[in-house]
């Protein structure tokens, strides 16, 4: 059933794409200028370092986590798990004519709207396994449980910003609107449990930072706001591209706690903590951590940091590499290199191998087709993960774009 599924959503995605390449070469007919530009982006992908596609599924869309399945992913923790989800997408109109400013007539301005949603969780194999298992197992004896974190966060952004007309240099400035942001930063927390289970002591330093728990989600029910600054260049081939590098402010009911202390408690029944819905988080939270101030706070944006080099569209064959990062998401450096093969004038193919993100090694593939003012791509971050049960992850990215 993962393999049909996983199929599915790989050959559907086949209608849309990211392309990987400049976009200055699309032909408009009649070889007029264009006057406008849309461009539309998407990306998908989960992943972990010890948890495989079916134990990744249950936990996203439900199902039985049977102890075969927590023992294989128990056994694959070394120093620490880590499991991510990201869900973002961006809109653009780039006016190809006009400028903001007559001081600056090599820029075209644009208008933006994006969106980014991202689950991640770092954990010891002692925190892994009391949640899943319990903490029977830690009888007199303490289990380590800090060096760990889970954020969950959410928020839109309409930017306004300028892109040169050789399409090389980008600006813009974006308005934030936070949605949620739940996060649990665990810097310490050993917990010992009493022969027979009498009760628990938790030596615990840590910071809880939650926002409006009663807030809808939807776009005018917000429960923050902020800034973020976007910047790309192309500069000897390469592209470094800098997105939401900002801040949001947490005003709206929100509730924080920064406490490094030593108390004694009865203990709570967690079934699975990446599943719990925010306020089942904040009710077992309450037993075990100090209590939360309602106060408001900062937080930086998670900011996402990418270098790649350029490819010419003129070469059959040439080397292919990307280096990615996001901060204050749980995520580890990512990085690929392959090969991208030119079939013809409209039509590319890309093979990369892959580590980091959220997921360990793994192949990626993509494709990209180019005609006249049209082009779209695909690149699928994990090929493992699509196709194999014991996979680590699924991911894609993709993109549209069109001038007129």
């Amino acid at each position: 059933m993962i393999k049909i599924y996983s199929s599915l959503l790989f050959v559907n995605s086949l209608l849309f794409g990211m392309s990987a390449f400049s976009q200055d070469s699309i032909i408009i007919p009649g070889n007029k200028l264009p006057s406008m530009r849309f461009e539309a982006s998407t990306e998908l992908n989960y992943g972990s370092t010890n948890l495989n596609n079916e134990f990744i599924q249950k936990l996203l869309f439900g199902g039985k986590i049977g102890t075969d399945i927590k023992d294989k992913a128990l056994n694959k923790i070394n120093n620490k798990g880590r499991f991510g989800v990201e869900v973002n997408y961006d809109i653009k109109y780039v006016n190809l004519k006009d400028t903001l400013f007559e001081k600056l007539p090599n820029y075209n301005y644009y208008i933006g709207f994006g969106s980014y949603n991202n689950i991640s969780a770092t954990y010891t194999k002692d925190l892994f396994s009391t949640v899943f298992y319990g903490n029977k197992e830690f009888e007199n004896q303490s289990a380590i449980l800090g060096r760990s974190s889970f954020i969950s966060t959410k928020f839109e952004k309409i930017t306004v910003g300028l892109v040169s007309k050789d399409n090389k240099t980008s600006y813009g400035v974006s308005l934030i609107i936070g949605d949620r942001i739940n996060s649990y930063n665990f810097r310490k927390a050993d917990m010992f449990t009493h022969p027979e289970g009498t009760n628990i002591t938790l030596d615990y330093d840590g910071t809880v930072k939650l926002s409006d728990g009663n807030s809808t989600g939807s776009f005018m029910s917000f429960s923050g706001a902020g800034l973020g600054l976007d910047y790309s260049k192309e500069l000897l081939n390469h592209k470094i591209e800098i997105t939401n590098f900002g801040f949001t402010i947490w005003s709206k009911n929100s509730r924080y706690s920064n406490t490094a202390k030593q108390y004694d408690f009865d203990g709570v029944e967690i079934d699975n903590l990446l599943k719990v819905t925010s306020d089942e988080l904040e009710f077992n939270a309450k037993a075990i951590l100090p209590q939360l101030e309602k106060k408001p706070f900062v937080t930086l944006l998670p900011t996402i940091i990418s270098f790649r080099n350029i490819i010419d569209e003129k070469k059959e064959f040439q080397p292919t590499y990307r280096i990615r990062y996001k901060i204050l998401s749980n995520y580890f450096p990512y990085f690929n290199a392959g090969l991208v093969y030119k079939v013809n004038q409209h039509f590319w193919l890309k093979g990369t191998a892959a580590y980091g993100g959220y997921s360990g090694i793994r192949a990626e593939l993509g494709a990209y087709f180019d005609y006249k003012y049209f082009r779209a791509g695909i690149e699928s971050q994990n090929v493992t993960g699509i196709f194999m049960r014991e996979g680590n992850g699924n991911g894609l990215r993709l993109y549209l774009n069109t001038t007129f």
